[in-house]
């Protein structure tokens, strides 16, 4: 069990940040009764002792504060009665995995009857039991042929977190045998991902004060593309700057350590990129993929409705955008039609900071009218408006998609409060483009002019994008712009208010212009692209409005007015049967899919 301590027994005036103090629980029977062995960090509220022979753990707030507040569930606490190992389990530990007696009990590994839904029984298990302080949280069950299920309702967390509290260094990987591989190298400083190579909001959520206050992790997934792509998310989440991801010789960390290749291979890693000082031997491997696959990838959309959009604008993570516009000629509505279609067409998630589109449930509205291709409140044109379902439908597509950002009642958003909550959510959500609509809807801090600001704040946001990988997008209203023969001219980069480093500083930029009269139609104009191959300056493309949804679409084609989650369902299983007519590609044997089925009893322990 965790040796849990009452909080109370901390005895210092601090409040905030993080201190260094004699551990109240192990100092008086110490030698050394001057070693500051307790670590605490007052913010997250929670404090550890590093002396070995204690490893007290403080929570200022208990777990089950945590439980009651999301209503998980607990499972049965009673965990301590399973810890009788049978032979047969221990020896298939330490013949197939190489995990010694002595680790399975360190981690409180038990052994169950359970039921497994995929063998439609009850079978036997080695259970992962999940522990937040001494309070057991979550149960994984895996079957001897390799079945696994959990507990109902269970609190998601990193698996092993105690061990990352007040820890510099932390080790990821994506199994639970893993961290017990890496015990066995005597690293205890690990922890693992809960549901294999998936990436969850929720577990984070859980386990963000144990991690926000790491400085190092080493990424060490499966090496495959399932693990090389939660890889890129856990970074994309913690920071890229101050990631490395350990290559390992076999397929993950149980591999090495099986091949005995384990404690040499922990040292075979790549650093992510970040700002500073390189070397050739630091870019030499980007520089070969460069050169094999071509210039960088940029995102493209590819809905038909944005016409030739690809081939004069494209935007690129690690990128500043700024979009401007006249007043009511649609910039904030276009902006949202064109980030959402980058959310359906990749694995991206998106936050839009829009204060001048309150309250936030409106504005969400207008989200499900682009998406569903109807109007949240009207028949409008022929088009019936959303009925409930289409509204749910929406909901689950958004709800770890689309993310709205707004302070407080009471509060100024300020740029350290835009960016802080920019960060906040990269760790928690995995945010990979922002929206800022708009840019005076933000106050800047201090004594500094306006023009200074601007240049500052604009630098910010730039080395923000660049060091997160993320796509920033800032709407940027122009000064009044003057008439030529009674029509207001379309602005420029150089005409948003207030400085002309909106052109210089920024990446990449567009404006939108509405054209009225008989026959409107709005345009898109590329006023600035980094790099030549993402489009070309000054050319644009011409829109039509699709009212009843909001959407925009190549001007005097058809516009689009179908539910835009079931084409691309549909879509996506068009390619997949077109793949497996092409490739005579069988269904799956109930072998394939659960094993040998004429050997349902098989169990090694």
């Amino acid at each position: 069990m965790a040796n849990i301590q009452n909080w109370d027994l901390i005895q210092t005036n601090k409040t905030n940040g993080t201190a260094k103090l004699k551990c109240p629980v192990c100092t008086e029977t110490r030698k050394n009764k001057s070693d500051k062995s307790l670590y605490i960090n007052f913010n997250s509220g929670v404090a550890k002792c590093f002396n070995d022979s204690c490893n007290a753990l403080f929570f200022k707030d208990s777990v089950q504060k945590s439980i009651n507040e999301k209503n998980y569930t607990l499972p049965s606490q009673q965990w301590i009665n399973y810890t009788k190992l049978s032979d047969a389990l221990v020896k298939w530990s330490e013949t197939e995995r190489k995990i010694n007696q002595y680790t399975l009990n360190y981690f409180k590994i038990t052994e169950e009857k359970f039921y497994q839904p995929a063998l439609n029984k009850e079978v036997n298990n080695i259970v992962f039991n999940y522990f937040e302080g001494d309070i057991l949280v979550n149960k994984k069950y895996r079957s001897g042929n390799k079945k696994f299920t959990q507990s109902k309702n269970g609190k998601p967390i990193f698996y092993n977190i105690n061990e990352a509290i007040g820890q510099d260094e932390v080790y990821i990987v994506e199994g639970e045998f893993d961290v017990l591989a890496f015990y066995e190298i005597k690293i205890k400083n690990v922890i693992s991902i809960p549901n294999g190579a998936n990436d969850n909001d929720n577990y984070w959520l859980n386990s963000e004060k144990y991690l926000k206050d790491v400085k190092k992790f080493f990424i060490a997934t499966d090496n495959d593309e399932s693990g090389n792509n939660i890889a890129e998310k856990i970074a994309q989440r913690l920071g890229r700057y101050r990631c490395e991801r350990i290559r390992f010789v076999g397929k993950d960390a149980n591999d090495d350590l099986k091949s005995g290749v384990l404690e040499k291979s922990i040292y075979n890693r790549e650093k992510y990129p970040i700002s500073g000082t390189f070397t050739s031997e630091d870019l030499i491997d980007k520089m070969i993929s460069l050169y094999d696959s071509g210039l960088p990838s940029c995102i493209e959309v590819k809905n038909s409705a944005f016409g030739n959009l690809n081939n004069i604008f494209k935007l690129m993570l690690g990128h500043l955008c700024i979009g401007t516009g006249i007043p009511s000629h649609g910039k904030s509505n276009f902006t949202e039609w064109l980030v959402l279609n980058y959310l359906l067409e990749n694995d991206f998630k998106a936050s839009f900071f829009s204060p001048e589109h309150l309250p936030l449930e409106l504005h969400y509205s207008t989200f499900c009218e682009k998406i569903i291709g109807k109007n949240y409140f009207y028949d409008i044109q022929g088009t019936p408006k959303i009925n409930k379902l289409e509204l749910m439908q929406f909901h689950e597509w958004a709800n770890q998609k689309l993310y709205l950002t707004s302070p407080d009642v009471g509060e100024f958003a300020t740029w350290d409060w835009v960016l802080e909550k920019f960060k906040e959510q990269i760790f928690s959500f995995g945010i990979n483009i922002f929206v800022v609509d708009a840019w005076n809807k933000v106050e800047h801090t201090g004594t500094k002019t306006e023009r200074e600001n601007i240049s500052k704040t604009l630098s910010r946001l730039t080395m923000f994008a660049q060091q997160n990988n993320v796509l920033i997008i800032v709407i940027a209203h122009p000064t009044k712009m003057p008439k030529e023969n009674g029509t207001y001219l379309k602005p420029t980069l150089y005409d948003v208010s207030g400085s002309a480093d909106f052109r210089n500083q920024t990446h990449d930029g567009f404006c939108i212009y509405r054209y009225f009269g008989d026959s409107p139609y709005t345009s898109f104009t590329n006023l600035k692209t980094k790099f030549k191959f993402q489009g070309e300056i000054g050319q644009e493309v011409e829109y039509g409005y699709h009212l009843p949804s909001g959407r925009y679409y190549e001007r005097n084609t058809t516009p689009q007015d179908y539910n835009l989650i079931d084409h691309l369902r549909q879509q996506k299983e068009k390619i997949t049967q077109d793949y497996e007519i092409e490739n005579k590609i069988e269904p799956a044997t109930l072998n394939d899919a659960f094993g040998d089925v004429n050997d349902i009893n098989y169990c090694p322990f």
